[in-house]
């Protein structure tokens, strides 16, 4: 009979050293959940297009300033690491970085029209 005991006892510590070593597997091999950050597109894209209606812009620099947001809003996500959504989708909590989009797109722009040294914005070249 103390054999079994022991053969159990065995079998406990070894089924409690694998939980212990996988819930630790798990913490430290599960990736950080990203950060949640807002941007207020929607006054963004309303302000542009009044701009350009008043400036009788083509659909073509339309164009252009939807691939540079494009551009501008992945660029500005990867450098905070964080997921990007519409002011209005978020209720409360999150970053503005409406500004830091604003910022990225006016380089964007600028390097579309040839007036940037073809850096990406924030890199002090």
């Amino acid at each position: 009979m103390s054999e079994l005991r022991v053969v159990l006892c065995a079998a406990l510590l070894a089924g409690g050293v694998a939980a212990a070593v996988a819930a630790a597997t798990v913490r430290v091999a599960a990736p950080e959940a990203p950060r949640v950050a807002s941007v207020r597109l929607g006054e963004m894209t309303a302000a542009y297009t009044t701009r350009a209606a008043a400036e009788g812009k083509t659909a073509e620099d339309v164009r252009a300033w939807g691939e540079a947001l494009e551009t501008a809003l992945g660029w500005v996500s990867r450098r905070h690491g964080a997921v990007l959504l519409p002011a209005r989708a978020v209720a409360a909590g999150a970053p503005d970085l409406t500004r830091a989009v604003e910022a990225a797109l006016a380089q964007f722009l600028e390097r579309r029209t040839g007036g940037s040294t073809g850096a990406a914005p924030g890199d002090g070249r």
